[in-house]
């Protein structure tokens, strides 16, 4: 096994995206990246030793069972009140290469030299994913937490190679040990060294902690207490460093998903850094604007599609159009824009999405009122749960409308008093849950 090679960033300025209205897809060629020096690597393997040495004498550590062994599941949840279709993309792997080169367990290169775990990049938008607390991490196995660190800078944008990360560090019963790196800043489990955790346990939220050039999970697995053998857990033709996989449903290497789609204006920004994202999400248009209708990818394919449809208020259609797309990339956005009648039909208009055969996904913007969708999971106070983060006013005034479609299993809660005035509408779609705790009046 090669040593860990410290990776010299390169701040990305991914302000790529404020070009005119165009019709393209636009991927974003600038995967996040992470390293940790030799120096850093070798103190955190000395605080383990001794952590674990410490628990060890206390009885707190049980005796390892070298037949059991460890399967994985996915280390990432999206929180409940959330409803992306996805939110992650992986931008890298273990470097299988013992030289100088690169080489991911399935012989190509979705890595970097030296790498060491597999990066789970947040996607799309991932320090607004990171602000909301969007993503958890989970516990991928049973185990006990032999070290954590919290408390440290989660927002260097890859510019502090010597600043350490906030992570906790699980043994598993057959003495293999998990990292879970970069987390987000006083986010971790309240649960102290010496404890145990369980399958899918909550640990912290994604981060960027460390050398982390956006939010992302860096998972990363030893076979044993003598950090000596790195294991890669992806099984594939040129995995030496392990051979088989440890997760219990390895998912395949281009797990092509639409993320999520949006409307825009202007156009997203995406950066390096937390104060150069601007999501630009916008929900209320009027007559004659121009509506960017944004999709989100993760290993998007070539020779995959995607049928585009607008509905109007009434169910007609207003556009339709196919895409078809030529190149693979392991995230991508594409937009297509739509200017609007003048004058433009009142109420919530629909935009649709069919990627690849797919299910559909669905979301609704307003036209000439002021339109509040409900798309999340529990308090209708909660602002993740509306579309574009903003909740309905108490008093819901004339010229609105509140649309309350929940995601799949969930509800929505009204836990206080709002009133619906003359002119105003709200309707819930048909098999959604609407629960009213409080009281709903109409003028």
């Amino acid at each position: 096994m090669k040593p860990i090679l410290f990776f010299l960033f390169l701040l990305f300025s991914l302000n790529l995206f404020a070009q005119p209205a165009g019709q393209d897809p636009h991927d974003v060629f600038a995967p996040t990246h992470d390293g940790l020096s030799l120096q850093q690597e070798a103190i955190i393997i000395k605080m383990l030793k001794k952590n674990e040495a410490i628990l060890r004498r206390k009885g707190l550590l049980p005796r390892t069972n070298k037949t059991t062994a460890t399967l994985f599941q996915w280390p990432l949840a999206q929180a409940p009140n959330f409803n992306d279709n996805g939110v992650y993309y992986i931008s890298n792997y273990v470097d299988e290469d013992a030289t100088a080169g690169i080489l991911d367990y399935t012989c190509s290169n979705r890595t970097y030299d030296g790498h060491q775990g597999t990066d789970i990049a947040l996607w799309p938008f991932p320090w607004q994913k990171m602000a909301l607390n969007a993503v958890q991490i989970i516990a991928a196995a049973p185990g006990t937490i032999i070290a954590k660190n919290d408390g440290l800078v989660d927002t260097s944008c890859g510019g502090c190679g010597a600043c350490n990360w906030n992570a906790v560090y699980i043994m598993q019963a057959d003495g293999s040990v998990s990292w879970y790196g970069h987390m987000k800043k006083n986010s971790l489990t309240p649960k102290t060294v010496g404890q145990t955790v369980a399958l899918g346990e909550f640990l912290g939220y994604v981060g960027s902690s460390g050398a982390s050039t956006s939010p992302h999970l860096h998972f990363q697995v030893w076979a044993n207490n003598t950090y000596t053998t790195l294991i890669d857990p992806w099984a594939g033709a040129c995995n030496t460093l392990g051979g088989v996989t440890w997760w219990a449903n390895q998912q395949p290497n281009h797990l092509s998903t639409l993320n999520k789609i949006m409307t825009h204006h202007p156009l997203p920004v995406f950066s390096a850094c937390k104060s150069g994202e601007a999501v630009n999400e916008k929900v209320n248009f009027v007559n004659g604007d121009t509506v960017y209708l944004a999709s989100y990818y993760r290993d998007r394919d070539a020779g995959q599609h995607q049928v585009n449809t607008i509905y109007r208020p009434d169910s007609t259609v207003f556009s339709t159009w196919n895409y078809n797309f030529g190149t693979y990339a392991s995230q991508a956005f594409q937009y297509f824009s739509r200017t609007l009648p003048n004058p433009a039909p009142t109420g919530l208009w629909r935009y649709e999405a069919v990627y690849n055969g797919q299910p559909p996904m669905t979301i609704y913007f307003g036209v000439n009122e002021l339109a509040y969708v409900f798309t999340g999971s529990g308090n209708w106070e909660a602002a993740t749960n509306w579309s574009n983060n903003t909740v309905p006013p108490a008093v819901l005034p004339n010229g609105s409308e509140i649309l309350i479609n929940p995601i799949p299993g969930g509800e929505c809660v009204l836990n206080h008093i709002e009133t619906i005035s003359a002119g105003a509408k709200m309707t819930v779609n048909p098999g959604k849950s609407f629960r009213i705790t409080g009281d709903l009046k109409l003028l």
